[in-house]
């Protein structure tokens, strides 16, 4: 060992300085401590959506199983206690069960013919983006097959007015305008009649939480008598899924619709306002529930809204506005 291998030797292990942080300088990713702060492999699978989803469904399935089985057990103990009783409890729960499935297969079918409606509504939107011809005209006829309008006049003279020069586009445009506008002057008539009933009910009563119960009720009323205009016939399922549809465009899709119009609405807002703050008040409503059938046409509406044939809710407003102030003029005589 030469002398500089020793002079090294004896010296004392050195510790490194700890590196000095400047106010301004930014913190590397080595001046953290790496910590494992994901938690428990059980306690993460459990906070996981899904599979909080999962145990419901399972445990709900589990519960009706073993419901089943308990029935089936009890039936076949009173069979051997009871021939005649054991016949009479399996000829009601064999008519309770085809009634269910009659009802569950109504149900369905009502369902199919709602999803039907938003597929025809993508068909009617691809034709009018593709630019094509002589696809429109069969789709048409194909729709007033199965909503009854084929003996109307409006059919009749729309088939009339087609050339072999039109295309798909043009098609569908006539079809909206002459013939599914006898479907809209019919829902728009229903919509004005709910919305005016509903603005007259909050304006005239003082009683606001019961009044916002009852308008609630007439909306969902208001949205079966719309669909029924179409050719739609709503059962439970399907009630609840247009319902749902129905919401979600008025919350996210008619966003920019709404902003549109917020100035007439604060417009005719203030004109009823000058009356009263019940007047108002029944107008806001009423124009809540002018939307909500609004939305409701489009949606049940076969072939989507054509150039201005959308723009219907100023006519409403108006309407409702004369009517909330004939109301409140005659109470204040």
């Amino acid at each position: 060992m030469n002398l500089k291998s020793k002079v090294i030797l004896d010296q004392p292990l050195q510790q490194p300085e700890p590196k000095a942080l400047r106010p301004s300088q930014p913190l590397e990713q080595d001046d953290f401590i790496a910590l494992d702060e994901t938690p428990e492999p059980m306690l993460a699978d459990s906070l996981r959506p899904g599979r909080r989803h999962w145990l419901w469904w399972s445990g709900i399935g589990l519960l009706l199983t073993l419901l089943l089985v308990h029935s089936v057990l009890g039936l076949w103990q009173t069979w051997q206690d009871n021939r005649l009783l054991g016949a009479a409890w399996s000829l009601a729960i064999a008519l309770l069960a085809l009634a269910a499935l009659g009802r569950l297969w109504r149900e369905l079918r009502l369902l199919r013919t709602l999803e039907r409606v938003s597929r025809q509504q993508a068909r009617a939107e691809q034709l009018l983006a593709e630019q094509g011809s002589g696809r429109a005209r069969a789709f048409c006829e194909q729709l007033a097959a199965r909503s009854g309008l084929q003996q109307t006049d409006a059919f009749q003279d729309w088939q009339q007015s087609l050339t072999d020069q039109e295309q798909d586009a043009e098609v569908l445009t006539l079809y909206s305008r002459q013939v599914l506008s006898v479907q809209d002057r019919q829902a728009r008539a229903r919509v004005l009649k709910w919305s005016g009933e509903a603005a007259v009910m909050v304006a005239a009563s003082p009683l606001a939480a019961v009044d916002m119960l009852l308008v609630l009720w007439r909306n969902l009323k208001m949205i079966e008598d719309i669909s029924q205009c179409y050719g739609i016939r709503l059962g439970g399922l399907s009630r609840l899924r247009l319902i749902r549809q129905v919401l979600h465009h008025m919350l996210y899709v008619g966003v920019s619709e709404a902003a549109i119009d917020a100035g007439m609405d604060l417009l005719g807002l203030e004109l009823a306002g000058r009356l009263s703050a019940r007047a108002g008040q029944g107008v806001g409503a009423g124009l809540l529930t002018a939307r909500l059938g609004l939305q409701t046409m489009s949606l049940c509406r076969p072939v989507p809204w054509q150039g201005d044939e959308k723009k219907q809710l100023g006519g409403i407003r108006r309407a409702l506005i004369d009517k909330v102030a004939r109301l409140m003029t005659h109470s204040g005589q």
